[in-house]
């Protein structure tokens, strides 16, 4: 019997975010006989939970001990660890970096010492950083990028677009995988939404408003909530639940305070149930400044919730099903609230057009089964 092919997958860190979550799904579900994946990561000094769940699913999880970008110096520190371990771990057929071009060294070295096929995935349109300093590095390190890669992929073609170029998109040289989902965890259940609606006293005549997101620049919370507000104007019988953790927690439920909202937001924390917690809303929304072809997204709509999200700024691609509305950032809280009030807020069943689409994750699972035994 054949050994199974080796790869490894680069992710910065394991904290709990779409990418994560994603590549967790596809692992999980690769036949072991075939496909072995470890993991390498960056040290932030911080230990995730998802560290854990890696090894549980078999992998072998690598960090590069003290190695954070955050300034040139560490940048040559990189360098030296990522050498020393792709010295003594060469032996892999793929590394999947799902990554920006900050971290092309990873590539860089899996090059030097031989190892075939390199993967970069794009998963985001825009730099994670408002430094413009930073994203001129970040600009001048895609070519490094496109230089140390064998293969393109992105999540949207907007994704691809942003890391690659309009013209390897346009001449086939990208190839885009699906931010699919596990469509049955994310299927309506009543008793389940009782369950979830009850756990955070949520009444049955309550209409809830939704988000899952880190607390970050981002996810824009501090709008999110200005539009909650406004809704909340227009209809008293509504509450809103925040699914995350982040740096700008604290900021948020200050701003709930201000606005005499404590009584109608929820703060959930992490959940590993998200699933779940979707089951009990009626209504998604995602202002988000900035995105590729975000994962949530696409769970909000296997769940059937109508989902409202930036327009311009979350690719086009998102609308896989007629439940999904684009709004400008330009607009007002309250004219957001007022669009989202005048729509027909009723959740549907979506399994065929997923299906459809190529969104379910035994699709992607497939696809990238088929591309590293290639």
């Amino acid at each position: 019997m054949n050994e199974p092919i080796k790869v490894l997958y680069f992710v910065d860190r394991m904290l709990r975010g779409g990418i994560q979550s994603l590549v967790i799904d596809w692992v999980s579900r690769f036949d072991k006989d075939k496909i072995h994946v470890d993991f390498l990561l960056l040290d932030d000094g911080k230990k995730y939970e998802l560290e854990d769940t890696l090894k549980k699913i078999g992998c072998n999880v690598y960090k590069l001990s003290g190695i954070w970008v955050k300034n040139p110096i560490d940048f040559i520190r990189e360098a030296k660890a990522l050498d020393k371990f792709f010295k003594e771990h060469h032996d892999y057929k793929v590394v999947h970096m799902h990554s920006s071009s900050k971290n092309y060294m990873v590539l860089k070295y899996a090059k030097k010492y031989g190892i075939p096929v390199r993967i970069a995935h794009s998963h985001n349109i825009d730099f994670q950083t408002k430094n413009n300093i930073k994203k001129m590095y970040g600009k001048i390190l895609k070519r490094k990028l496109l230089k140390y890669s064998t293969d393109y992929f992105a999540c949207a073609e907007i994704a691809g677009e942003w890391l690659f170029g309009k013209k390897n998109v346009k001449n086939g040289k990208v190839k885009i995988i699906h931010n699919a989902v596990d469509y049955n965890k994310f299927e309506f259940n009543q008793n389940i939404r009782d369950k979830i609606r009850k756990e955070f006293n949520i009444n049955q005549n309550e209409k809830l408003y939704g988000n899952v997101g880190r607390f970050s620049n981002q996810k824009n919370h501090i709008f999110l909530i200005d539009i909650f507000y406004e809704i909340h104007q227009l209809d008293k019988n509504t509450k809103l639940i925040l699914v995350g953790e982040g740096e700008k927690k604290e900021e948020i439920k200050n701003k709930v305070k201000s606005l005499n909202l404590t009584k109608y937001v929820i703060f959930a924390g992490f959940r590993k149930d998200v699933n779940s917690i979707m089951q009990a809303m009626d209504v998604f929304l995602l202002p988000s400044l900035y995105e590729g072809l975000p994962v949530v997204g696409i769970e909000a709509q296997a769940a059937g919730l109508p989902v409202f999200t930036s327009k311009d700024v979350v690719t086009n691609e998102l609308k896989i099903v007629e439940n999904v509305e684009f709004i400008s950032l330009e607009k007002s809280a309250k004219e957001w609230a007022e669009i989202i009030m005048n729509r027909d807020l009723i959740r549907k069943n979506t399994k065929n057009q997923l299906n459809k689409a190529g969104y379910f994750i035994e699709n992607s699972v497939n696809e990238l089964t088929n591309y590293y035994l290639k």
